[in-house]
């Protein structure tokens, strides 16, 4: 009985000694963890700089013919002849419509025999003038009709040139719209003539990059219909004013000589190079972005500074900073989870295996 109680107190005393021992250890634990610094923000930077960059643009267009005429008539009328159809080629003078010139024939004829008589008219006079058998009235108003009489003949034969239409340029019928029976009103529209010497695409450019092209610049062009093959071309003309909703402007790209196949309407994609010009440029992946805008986080005494940008260009994985930002500033490239304005923050070194795996940078 003795030897029971003594071994019951024993193990109590044990007992009570382990847990002296487990609450001596956890407070030096919890003192420890009080005692630990959290480890600085680590980041990367780079330096914002200058540089001559030449931006190229690849931009999709429809190729249209240098020049598209609707052929319309000036002279009403049964419609005789309408001897060409789409795809036919004509020269300059070619016939392209013959109206009926049979009522209008009749009225040149007219108006000739009324120019005659005023002739004969005049000359009499002038002839009696002289000898005071015509005042000066009377051969005055014999020169007005004879002026008039002028004036309807010219009229008449330009109306009869008007029943004969020919082709104003050397092109190609694109669209016929009437046949022949057909009686047809002042200024129908009869057909399409395009000049397809030459083909032309309008091209949308950023405003930005308007200021760096010129007219005379040549371009490479592809046209999708034609493989991979690219051909070469020129700005023709860049257009005065700029979209207010796009803020783009509008260049014309002209392709001369004209590839084989290569129609009107086929879509074709501009490579245009612009003139190198100096830029502020840092990495894409440094911009953040909120409701605010654009910004970046600058390293600026040890602290990391928000600064609110705007940007230009971007050419591959550079972005061109047009203001808010300054030439030599360092701003932070990597380093951005849990980043915020004015944090105390401390560039990353060089030898990874000094820095623990918690103060491991996340891209961004």
């Amino acid at each position: 009985m003795f030897l029971k109680s003594v071994t019951h107190k024993y193990q109590t005393l044990l007992i009570f000694l382990l847990s002296a021992l487990f609450i001596t250890a956890c407070g030096d634990s919890d003192s420890g963890k009080t005692k630990r610094k959290k480890p600085a923000h680590l980041v990367e930077t780079i330096v914002a700089k200058y540089q001559d960059i030449s931006s190229s643009r690849t931009l999709p267009g429809t190729l249209q013919a240098i020049r598209e005429v609707q052929i319309i008539n000036q002279a009403p009328g049964l419609l005789l002849k309408l001897p060409v159809y789409p795809a036919d080629s004509v020269k300059t003078g070619d016939t392209l419509a013959q109206i009926d010139d049979t009522l209008i024939k009749a009225e040149v004829q007219k108006a000739q025999a009324s120019l005659n008589q005023a002739k004969v008219d005049l000359r009499r006079l002038n002839d009696l003038a002289p000898r005071n058998l015509a005042s000066e009235s009377e051969v005055a108003q014999a020169q007005t009709r004879k002026d008039i009489a002028e004036s309807e003949l010219q009229l008449k034969q330009t109306e009869f040139k008007h029943t004969h239409i020919r082709a104003p340029f050397d092109g190609i019928i694109s669209a016929r719209l009437t046949e022949p029976g057909d009686v047809i009103p002042m200024h129908s529209h009869l057909l399409t003539l395009i000049d397809t010497s030459s083909l032309k695409a309008e091209i949308h450019l950023s405003e930005l990059l308007l200021p760096l092209i010129k007219a005379g610049n040549q371009v490479e062009i592809s046209i999708d219909a034609l493989g991979k093959q690219t051909f070469a071309g020129k700005i023709q003309r860049i257009y005065p004013s700029i979209d207010k909703d796009t803020r783009r402007g509008t260049i014309e790209v002209i392709l001369n000589p004209v590839p084989a196949d290569a129609l009107a309407g086929q879509l074709c994609r501009v490579t245009i190079i612009t003139q190198a010009k100096s830029r502020l440029m840092i990495p894409y992946t440094s911009v953040r972005h909120d409701k605010e805008g654009a910004y970046v986080f600058i390293l600026l005494n040890s602290q990391a500074q928000r600064v609110n940008i705007t940007t230009g260009i971007q050419q591959d994985q550079q972005i061109e900073v047009l203001s808010g930002l300054n030439p030599e500033q360092e701003v932070i490239s990597k380093g951005f989870f849990g980043l915020k304005n004015k944090m105390k923050v401390r560039k990353a070194t060089a030898e990874p295996s000094q820095s623990s795996p918690a103060d491991k940078l996340s891209a961004p």
